[in-house]
């Protein structure tokens, strides 16, 4: 959008704005001009004239063309009106893209956490409101927020493959803002969040587990203060590494904070690290993804992935597999039939999984499936695949959903930050900055009563606590990473009574991690999403036995 298209867009009669302008210093004095106003064209013209104005006079009396100091500061708040259109109906809604302040135990700043609401208009006190972040850990809330939940989507094909650039975003249909108000947050050392103390590295302090749920609890408790919530339902939804930090929030923000949590949105959770990065002890690890590296073989051969194919894989993973596992010596024999029958379930030539003694990772898998035919697939969608190096050993080129949706959604974001949230800095938006998941510590991750882990004891306790709590779990099925399985077998390990255990819905949909860049799957969990809600809005909750068809 260049400067004549802004101009007229400030000057026309629909467009209203909020927003904090910092001009360069004078003599040490700060400008800031605050615009709260439903401008007219002859007020917008005022204005701009006396901005540029202001501008003017302040350039003129600076003796050089420097910025000032603290010029890369992001602005403090900028808030716009909007509308969309949804299935014939209008919605009109705010977008509140501001920055939350964090100080320590003596009032001292320790960081500055961004993030992006949508309120929707008429506001309702007893509206839910939805606090939504990712993994990584070190991914920002961009994936969830353009990619599934929020207004305006990133346009993705039906088979969620990350589409090429230019990049294009438009009216999200399956957006989660007809039910509750939503909160994207991004942690410390993404998105623009940014550490505030004086360390050599700000960001680090905050690259811990228990430091990290600290921190957004902290940030809960100040967005629900500044925006006057404190009467609205909360909900969490965390995606990946998301999932175990909304888990560990549901048992800390009401202990802690004095927030009670309502209910929970788990996308792809990662919520026991041990599978992540099993031992030689652990056999349920490589159990889990049977299922999925099946799913994805028929895919990919053209198969479709039916209830057979499925209840077969789930079945050997949870019964012979681990058994056969066990019992193994060495490398077996060739000929073996454990091996032959784990080889013909999930696609594999037989000297393959011999030689991994049965034990077939997510990366091995990735790479020998389509081997014959020159294609390594994503490990976060295992039908969306790449070509591969002739030397697959050397083979660096990344993943082919992973690597490719960070650009997609940095350049997008960037974009819609300036355009349509009308909020501008040239800080860089971190969407996964790699050095988060390398420096993080782990340790508090594996805290837990019963050998649980972190995730899954604070949420065993906060359904016992409260046992009205909505849970929703969901998963793409060809996920390579966090597979559905797991999903399924570490919530069955929750010691919760029947009447709760009734209440909490599983849902497996077509897709990887990001099953949500598949549109009708985005559909199918704004579904799922609406009925978890429906209680919050007058309307009756269904049954979790009557949920999405795309449950297996």
């Amino acid at each position: 959008m260049n400067l004549k298209q802004r101009l007229y867009r400030l000057i026309s009669p629909n467009f209203r704005t909020r927003v904090h302008i910092e001009a360069p210093t004078i003599n040490n004095a700060k400008l800031t001009y605050i615009v709260n106003v439903k401008l007219t064209r002859r007020r917008a013209i005022v204005f701009v004239c006396g901005w540029f104005a202001a501008g003017w006079l302040a350039s003129s009396a600076v003796a050089d063309d420097k910025p000032a100091a603290g010029a890369g500061e992001p602005p403090a708040l900028v808030e716009t009106q909007h509308k969309v259109t949804l299935g014939g109906h209008p919605l009109e809604y705010r977008a509140i893209a501001e920055t939350i302040g964090l100080t320590d135990q003596k009032g001292e700043p320790t960081a500055s956490v961004f993030t992006v609401a949508y309120l929707a208009e008429p506001a309702g006190e007893r509206r839910p409101v939805a606090f939504v972040f990712n993994g990584g850990p070190g991914a920002a809330s961009v994936f969830l927020h353009l990619g599934a939940l929020g207004p305006r989507i990133l346009d993705t094909p039906a088979s969620g493959a990350v589409p090429s650039p230019p990049v294009k975003l438009s009216d999200n249909p399956s957006t989660w803002l007809t039910f509750t108000d939503l909160v994207f947050v991004d942690p410390v050392g993404t998105g623009f969040s940014r550490g505030k103390g004086k360390e050599d590295n700000p960001d680090k302090p905050f690259w811990n587990v228990q430091g990290d749920v600290n921190s957004l609890g902290a940030m809960v408790r100040r967005w629900l203060t500044r925006h006057q919530r404190w009467s609205s339902p909360v909900y969490l939804v965390g995606e990946s590494y998301g999932g175990l930090r909304a888990a560990a929030m549901a048992r800390s923000l009401p202990r802690d904070v004095g927030v009670a949590v309502s209910g929970l949105v788990l996308v792809s959770p990662a919520l026991d690290m041990a599978i992540l990065h099993p031992d030689i002890s652990n056999t349920m690890a490589p159990a889990f993804r049977l299922p999925s590296f099946a799913a994805t073989a028929a895919a990919l051969a053209g198969r479709p992935a039916g209830p057979e194919i499925a209840g077969e894989a789930e079945r050997f993973a949870l019964s012979d597999y681990p058994a056969g596992l066990a019992a193994l010596k060495g490398v077996p024999a060739p000929g073996d039939p454990f091996i032959a029958r784990i080889a013909q379930l999930i696609g594999l030539r037989e000297e393959v999984v011999r030689r991994a003694r049965g034990r077939v990772s997510g990366y091995l898998f990735a790479r020998e499936l389509r081997r014959a035919q020159g294609e390594v697939l994503s490990l976060y969608d295992g039908t969306v695949t790449r070509s591969g190096g002739s030397d697959q050993s050397n083979d660096n080129a990344g993943d082919a959903v992973l690597d490719a949706s960070v650009a997609a959604y940095t350049a997008a974001f960037q974009a819609y930050a300036a355009d349509a949230l009308g909020y501008r800095t040239e800080q860089p938006y971190r969407v996964l900055p790699r050095e988060v998941s390398r420096e993080w510590n782990w340790d508090a991750a594996r805290e837990g009563g019963g050998g649980l882990g972190l995730a899954l004891s604070s949420l065993e306790n906060s359904l016992l606590a409260h046992p009205e709590t909505r849970l929703l779990v969901v998963n793409g099925r060809y996920d390579l990473v966090t597979p559905y399985l797991s999903s399924r077998w570490l919530i069955d390990q929750l010691s919760v009574p029947a009447n709760v255990r009734a209440g909490i819905r599983l849902r497996v949909y077509e897709g990887g991690h990001m099953m949500y860049m598949r549109p009708a799957s985005r559909a199918a969990f704004a579904a799922d999403a609406a009925e978890l809600f429906a209680p919050e809005n007058g309307a009756p909750a269904k049954s979790p036995a009557t949920g999405s068809p795309a449950a297996p």
